[in-house]
């Protein structure tokens, strides 16, 4: 029985529609809310945001969007497919990959690292499996020397002096305790940590692309071009720091899209891969608010977060889940001066029903004068220090906090109209300067506090 012409016509136009809405690389928004979200960020790339955005809520995708370029060169897009690396967003896998060993009794959080590694010194004996994961093994965060696959040639580089502060009692911030977690997870399964990973948490998953810098792209992907103020451009699958060694491994480096982030929320989201005991461990907040590879705390409406971020050359990542609206955002961006807080801000703000500030264009750069006058390091109050640099040509801005190794807040330097302005990624602060006849500018006054001049 043939159908006539004007059904079968539907009917292919049907198929069409399905296929279409079932394609990853397309975007897609969901009702008022995902509608909203997609206008929102049609602001996006001239704001300086390049990547994809994924947002649900009640356990379903709204919206998943992708802005700009992955690939200026070739002139391929970003989709809500395409690939990111995802830096220090790294952390949950890692932690997940302990939690899993713990949950088959393969290893205690509250081992002493000393029954994993060999040659841990005597001070480092009462640090603990625990202690790395949530940054209180007292190590500073400035033993970050050394690099390769050799333990024995890393190890006294990582732990030199020993802990500063009784494990357990100072939270700082250690890439560096990410990498022997490693270690430990391999010699607690007898698997590497790349085969552990993949085999364990990404295929359970069912986590379709997501792999690892210097892994081969996976066939048909559509891999992103970081684009940096820190070096060239790099592929996401490039090593950023030469290859996948205790210079980077666990703390950084795995590679992945929006949907296979959606796929791990749900993962975490069930009980299959983790069961509840070891999902309570896993969010439980310690000190300064960190849990297992993840932060957690409550927003200023009562909403419980759980996140992380990332940052490296070429590449910015944030993800936030939220389990009592069974909701997530992942924002991934393949330029490292992209306003990824404030594109993550604005989502989630839409997303729960609240309004978003609009995207503001990137200032314009400042003109060669400027520069020239501004570029200083200058002392603020409570022992802050602003730094005005240039760097491959572009004016960027650091905030140190306080004390060394302590928090630093970086931005780029812009200028619309006659005022300059600092860009943070998430707002944009107009500045007043001060400088003498002909000469440098002495003083920065940002937010009420004022920044003076320190190197003449």
């Amino acid at each position: 029985m043939q159908f006539p012409l004007a059904r079968a016509l539907l009917v292919a136009l049907f198929l069409v529609q399905f296929a279409a809405a079932g394609r990853e690389d397309a975007d897609l928004a969901i009702g008022p809310i995902g509608k909203q979200i997609a206008a929102w960020l049609e602001g996006a790339e001239a704001a300086g945001f390049s990547g994809a955005v994924l947002a649900a809520k009640d356990g379903k995708v709204v919206a998943a969007i992708g802005v700009g370029w992955a690939d200026p060169e070739r002139k391929l897009k970003n989709t809500p497919a395409t690939l990111f690396e995802i830096a220090s967003t790294t952390k949950q896998i890692t932690a997940a990959a302990v939690m899993l060993l713990v949950q088959k009794g393969k290893l205690s959080l509250d081992d002493p690292i000393a029954k994993y590694l060999p040659g841990v010194p005597d001070d480092c004996k009462a640090i603990t499996v625990r202690h790395l994961l949530q940054h209180t093994s007292g190590i500073p965060g400035s033993n970050s020397g050394g690099g390769g696959d050799r333990l024995d040639l890393v190890l006294p580089s990582f732990l030199k002096g020993g802990p500063q502060h009784k494990p357990g009692t100072h939270w700082e911030y250690w890439n560096q305790g990410y990498a022997l977690l490693t270690e430990i997870i391999a010699r607690a399964s007898g698997e590497s940590y790349v085969t552990f990973c993949k085999r364990h948490l990404f295929k359970p998953s069912k986590m379709k692309v997501t792999c690892f810098t210097g892994d081969p792209a996976p066939r048909g992907a559509r891999v992103s071009i970081g684009q940096t103020t820190r070096g060239r451009p790099r592929s996401a699958l490039e090593h950023p720091y030469g290859s996948y060694g205790f210079q980077y491994r666990g703390m950084g480096g795995v590679v992945t899209s929006v949907w296979d982030l959606w796929r791990w929320d749900r993962a975490l989201h069930g009980g299959k891969l983790l069961k509840a005991p070891a999902k309570k461990l896993l969010f439980e907040p310690g000190l300064k608010g960190y849990a297992l590879g993840w932060r957690v705390k409550q927003d200023r409406s009562g909403r419980m977060v759980q996140s992380h971020s990332g940052s490296v050359r070429g590449f910015l990542a944030d993800m936030r889940r939220y389990p009592g609206e069974d909701g997530c955002i992942a924002v991934l961006c393949n330029r490292d001066d992209a306003p990824l807080r404030r594109v993550a801000e604005g989502v989630e703000a839409i997303l729960f029903g609240g309004n978003a500030r609009p995207l503001n264009p990137r200032p314009d750069a400042p003109d060669a004068e400027l520069a020239t006058i501004l570029v200083g390091t200058y002392s603020g109050p409570r022992g802050r220090v602003l730094k005005i640099l240039k760097i491959r040509g572009a004016l960027r801005f650091e905030l140190h906090w306080g004390p060394p190794n302590g928090p630093v807040t970086r931005g780029r330097v812009g200028k619309r109209g006659a005022e300059v302005i600092l860009d943070d990624g998430s707002k944009q602060y107009p500045i007043k300067t001060t400088q003498t006849a002909g000469g440098p500018v002495q003083k920065i006054v940002w937010m009420k506090d004022s920044y003076t001049r320190k190197d003449g």
